[in-house]
């Protein structure tokens, strides 16, 4: 029974590009899935469209991979007892299997010529019949099929497709039934050597013992032929699971051509997001953790994943959602993780860094990595990404200058805040410890003294610090700006009212 087999899954990308979401999130659950049963995670690579699959995009979706800490167990770049694992590296065992199922009539040559096939479908299709194979080649005699040798035609290697009706029990749509005549005789090898999809897919998918196929439900069309190859390969067939596809806002699918967000995870990764929000977010669309729950960790989506909690209708991607998760790690993280996960795009060696994480690394020019991570919990708040990393430490790490927001000139240029701004600087400067709670309770007795509390006092305070009227607690920005810079700042802004009142 497939129950007693050790837990064994595959995620098989094609490189022939960028790492989709989808391909993501696929990858997500059967790590999870994996990881649960402690069983192996495979990674193939499916590399037999030799036109558009490159070495770049293999690398790229390696890279991605692992930048989301979805580790594998078995692929080619470490190895295992089951490879070779990548598909370019197979086709002997491919050849072999098809070899095989013709020797016992099972499959058979095929001597048509593409143009030949379009003609036919094109006649099918007019004529409203299904544009199936029309079997012509699959009672060929021997000499018929030399003759067409001689006539120097190729010969593809085609399944003769049994009369019979397949059923699936799907382990997230449950049964599903495929009707007897719905898929026509089918090619196995292409007249060039390679393989076609299915006939790869179980090829590899047996002989990498694969317990579990968890896929996207674009696949569920391929299964009744894959179905027909395990039988009459005599081999066991894996349990399937087919997750439901992700969508635009119009349920349309996700795709790089049609899409309103970007479908490619190095894409948000540029943009400064983290992998634990990527994550996150791409786990529940489609997978519900049984409660409320709208984030989870990696750890709690281990205790909490299990393929009945998959549904079955696909779910639409929501960048905004994905951007509020984003800023909930980004809150929540420490100054040191920040900054490493920072550090790791300036460190990848492998592509250019992204723009924000280079003005991150001018910025910190000089500054220790203690007041770093110091100053980088003082903005976190403030954070939706990454890349809003820079403008936030700009009047923490730089003279503030002319950089005030209209907002904030605004304020300032109030009639009151030039006094404001003064009596600050005077009692601030009298402080005898420059610290957080000290700066607060000063704050607090101006205010008092002058007959003023929250936005009068503080606005303007804040303006003349930052340049804004939003960001980090005031006390704790102000003690780590520290008093002369505090001081100067202010008094500048008194100065500045002054002459404009």
């Amino acid at each position: 029974m497939n129950e007693a087999r050790a837990v064994r899954v595959r995620f098989a990308p094609s490189p022939t590009g960028w790492l989709h979401v989808g391909g993501a999130r696929t990858a997500y659950f059967n790590w999870l899935f994996a990881r649960q049963a402690r069983g192996r995670l495979v990674l193939r690579i499916e590399d037999t469209d030799v036109q558009r699959s490159t070495p770049e995009s293999e690398a790229g979706v390696l890279r991605d991979l692992l930048w989301l800490g979805l580790e594998w167990d078995e692929g080619p770049d470490r190895g295992g007892p089951l490879g070779p694992y990548r598909q370019s590296e197979r086709l002997e065992l491919y050849r072999a299997r098809a070899d095989q199922l013709a020797a016992r009539g099972l499959a058979y040559p095929c001597y048509c010529t593409d143009q030949e096939l379009e003609d036919r479908r094109r006649a099918a299709l007019a004529a409203g019949r299904p544009p199936h194979y029309d079997g012509r080649c699959r009672g060929l005699t021997a000499a018929e099929r030399e003759q067409r040798v001689a006539e120097g035609r190729e010969a593809s290697i085609r399944f003769a497709v049994p009369a019979v009706e397949w059923v699936l029990q799907d382990l997230v749509r449950g049964e599903v039934r495929f009707p007897a005549g719905m898929v026509g005789d089918f090619v196995l090898l292409r007249s060039n050597g390679l393989p076609t999809y299915n006939f790869a897919a179980v090829t590899d998918d047996s002989g990498m013992r694969i317990s579990h196929v968890i896929r996207a439900e674009e696949h569920l069309a391929n299964t009744p032929r894959q179905l027909m190859l395990y039988a009459a390969l005599g081999e066991q067939p894996p349990l399937f699971a087919h997750v439901p596809l992700i969508l635009n806002r119009d349920r349309s699918k996700m795709s790089k051509r049609h899409g309103e967000a970007s479908v490619a995870v190095a894409d948000w990764r540029r943009d400064g997001y983290v992998p634990e929000a990527v994550l996150s977010y791409l786990a529940l669309l489609g997978f519900h953790p049984g409660d409320d729950r709208e984030i989870l960790s990696r750890r709690e989506l281990l205790e909490a994943f299990t393929l009945a909690r998959i549904g079955a209708s696909g779910s639409v991607f929501d960048a905004d959602k994905l951007r509020w998760v984003n800023a909930h790690y980004l809150h929540h993280a420490t100054g040191a993780e920040l900054r490493a996960w920072i550090e790791r795009e300036l460190d990848a060696g492998d592509a250019p860094p992204p723009r924000w994480a280079e003005e991150w690394r001018s910025l910190g020019q000089g500054i220790a990595r203690e007041s770093m991570d110091r100053v980088l919990e003082i903005v976190r708040g403030n954070l939706s990404t990454l890349a809003d990393v820079p403008r936030e430490l700009e009047y923490l790490l730089e003279p503030l200058g002319d950089r005030i927001e209209a907002e904030a000139a605004a304020i300032l240029a109030e009639p009151r805040s030039a006094a404001v701004c003064a009596a600050a600087a005077d009692d601030l400067g009298r402080l005898a410890e420059w610290r957080a709670d000290a700066i607060k309770s000063a704050l607090q007795q101006l205010g008092a003294r002058l007959g003023i509390k929250g936005r009068e006092l503080f606005q303007p305070v804040r303006a003349a610090l930052t340049g804004r009227t939003h960001g980090p607690e005031l006390p704790t920005l102000a003690e780590f700006l520290q008093r002369d810079r505090c001081i100067e700042r202010l008094r500048r802004a008194a100065a500045k009212g002054s002459e404009s009142s």
